[in-house]
């Protein structure tokens, strides 16, 4: 056990059973420093945690003033009601076991992936998840009440590359084949959401004009390493952190707990390559979309697309204008400034740099194109980020 403050007998010994491991809750750790921005409120006590690891013996007969606890399981619920300590229960594994609880709306995470998906046109949508999760259940009930969920796929937790998952695998690129398509992939999570993006490579499916995947957690780091990086719905953990703070200092303090579970919404969706796209029926255009998207660094043109496609001009020109409204160069443009817009904002290169990163032979064509495109240049739309 490790103390984050010096104890004192004026301030109440509290707790933190949260995990360390996952940004989810280092994020609750973040909202209770946040709450504790006084110093010397509460003398801290917290371990370094794995998500799964089980509560930390020294809690039993623990003599200190209060409990933050997301390792809450019925046994240990039982035993901290016998012991009489105010606790905050931040469990997501188990539900309500009769403790005061603070907990993210899984509900409504699901219900805004779904309507997240629906906005994005898309008309088949699957969920896939882990099995004997009660999060996860509550948060398919959710997409559910959102849009229809034609399929679902759940399996036990494996793991990112054990031997199991490679086994699982094979199962997950059946189902998604069995799918209608384009179609929208709501996972449970970040980690599910890896999972799917690796069976679409390996069955070579375009993401996400054929299949858009969504995850929950926006652990940022691992959605930007996925291939394409992942969009996923984001759980406002710093406010449960933020929220079982206060509450526990209600309970110390003697008040009396709410009379039901207070459950805290998502704030929105980060969108990132794997959904950014509107769903694309026409498996011709999916390809050639998927084609300019992956080589935006490239002078490509629509030649190049009636080499990789074996279709003329024409076919090209009357299919991109029956799915989007615009012809193959068009949207080879609109992609190429989209890169643009992103160099602009994350990197610091001069223009002749971005105009290289972005398949332009001349800097001053890309600024045509973008004022344009814009009504103002890439240096004044950059100033203003």
């Amino acid at each position: 056990m490790s103390s984050l403050a010096t104890h004192s007998n004026s301030r109440p010994d509290v707790a933190l059973i949260v995990e360390t491991s996952v940004v989810y809750g280092r994020e609750i750790l973040k909202g209770v420093s946040r709450y504790l921005d006084a110093p010397g409120k509460w003398s801290v006590f917290l371990d370094e945690r794995e998500l799964d690891a089980p509560p930390p013996d020294w809690i039993v007969g623990w003599t200190g003033q209060g409990i933050l606890c997301r390792s809450t399981t019925p046994d240990l619920a039982a035993l901290l009601k016998r012991q009489g300590t105010p606790v905050v229960d931040l469990n997501d594994r188990h539900g309500d076991l009769g403790l005061p609880r603070i907990a993210s709306d899984m509900r409504a995470i699901g219900r805004m992936a779904g309507e997240y998906m629906r906005r994005r046109g898309f008309s088949s949508v699957g969920y896939c998840g882990f099995e004997g999760e009660v999060w996860c259940a509550e948060r398919l009930a959710g997409v559910s009440e959102a849009v229809e969920v034609g399929s679902v796929f759940h399996s036990p937790w494996s793991g990112l590359r054990t031997h199991a998952w490679q086994d699982e695998r094979e199962a997950l690129c059946n189902w998604l084949l069995a799918q209608p398509r384009p179609l929208a992939v709501i996972t449970c999570n970040d980690v599910r959401g890896y999972h799917v993006l690796d069976a679409c490579r390996a069955l070579r499916l375009a993401v996400p004009e054929e299949v858009a995947v969504l995850g929950v957690d926006n652990a940022e780091a691992f959605c930007t390493l996925c291939d394409p990086p992942l969009s996923s719905v984001v759980p406002d953990a710093e406010r449960v952190g933020f929220q079982a703070a206060q509450l526990l200092d209600r309970l110390m303090s003697g008040k009396a707990p709410p009379g039901r579970p207070i459950l805290i919404p998502p704030t929105g969706v980060v969108t990132r390559q794997s959904t950014d796209s509107v769903a694309i029926s026409d498996p011709l255009v999916a390809r050639a979309t998927q084609f300019i998207r992956e080589n935006g660094h490239r002078p490509i043109g629509v030649d190049d697309l009636t080499r990789l496609t074996g279709a003329s001009r024409s076919t090209l020109e009357r299919r991109f204008r029956s799915t989007f409204g615009h012809s193959p160069h068009d949207e080879i443009c609109a992609a190429r400034l989209k890169r643009v817009k992103s160099l602009l904002i994350h990197t610091n290169w001069p223009l002749h740099r971005v105009a290289e990163e972005t398949g332009y032979e001349h800097a001053e064509y890309m600024m045509v194109q973008f004022k344009r495109a814009f009504g103002k240049t890439p240096t004044e739309w950059r100033l203003t980020r």
